[in-house]
């Protein structure tokens, strides 16, 4: 629905809240051409904003991972790790789990020790307590920005293999030209899953066409057995896409 110019008198633009895909905010500034486009990163432990980007047509799609736009650098005085999963500090480049602290930080979770001694922890050779985002990141080189690669809990394995579905998302996303895309194991497994599904949200004229090209991209055990298109994909209370309505869709028969 947007137009060319449509939105000429803005000035700024902030997204948060979901992965912000390239497509998305080169369409955005089609139609808001003087904005600046800024995109923030934060879950609520860490009061909603921690990480800021912000967008630069020359430099900002080289920068980005999975055709989704970075979610940049930490605000000040908040401090950033990114760990393996026994929580010590990856080397520049790699992937892992983004931990960060600073004055943003909740003490923890109301009435629920448990639940803050699981997320509130002092990784290796470290005094001080961080939150464990559970967001997957690139530990950045230099002067890069912090780019997101998907939730942890999102990893899965199929046939043996471990998949990022995050991977498969992107490669969908982009072949099929549409932002709304989700991927889900499925049938659910002892080990992982079966396969893979991709629900989109909008109309998919040749989907053979489109599993041909996607095919062409991933290896075959990353290949969505399906493709499900909806004019709208289930959302939660907090507007994200809801994962769990769709695999409870899966075992209706959809």
């Amino acid at each position: 629905m947007l137009k060319p110019r449509q939105y000429e008198s803005l000035r700024l633009s902030l997204f948060c809240g979901e992965p912000l895909p390239i497509s998305s905010a080169t369409a955005w500034l089609e139609a808001a051409p003087n904005s600046v486009l800024e995109n923030l990163y934060g879950p609520t432990e860490l009061t909603i904003s921690c990480t800021l980007y912000q967008w630069d047509r020359f430099r900002s799609p080289e920068e980005s991972d999975l055709e989704i736009v970075p979610i940049g650098y930490p605000h000040p005085g908040m401090n950033v790790l990114v760990t393996d999963h026994n929580l010590n500090e990856v080397a520049p480049g790699e992937e892992g789990e983004l931990l960060m602290n600073g004055p943003q930080m909740s003490p923890g979770y109301w009435r629920d020790p448990e639940k803050t001694a699981a997320a509130f922890v002092v990784p290796p050779g470290k005094s001080d307590v961080y939150y464990r985002t559970g967001d997957r990141v690139r530990r950045p080189t230099e002067n890069r920005p912090l780019t997101h690669l998907g939730r942890t809990d999102f990893q899965i394995k199929v046939l043996g293999h471990r998949v990022e579905l995050g991977e498969i998302e992107a490669v969908v996303r982009k072949v099929a030209g549409l932002d709304g895309v989700i991927a889900v194991g499925w049938p659910v497994t002892v080990s992982g899953a079966g396969g893979i599904e991709v629900f989109i949200e909008g109309e998919v004229k040749e989907k053979d066409a489109l599993r041909g090209a996607v095919g062409a991209a991933l290896p075959e055990y990353m290949v969505p057995k399906r493709f499900h298109c909806m004019n709208r994909l289930p959302r939660n209370v907090n507007n994200k896409f809801d994962r769990k309505a769709m695999l409870k869709l899966l075992e209706e028969g959809v």
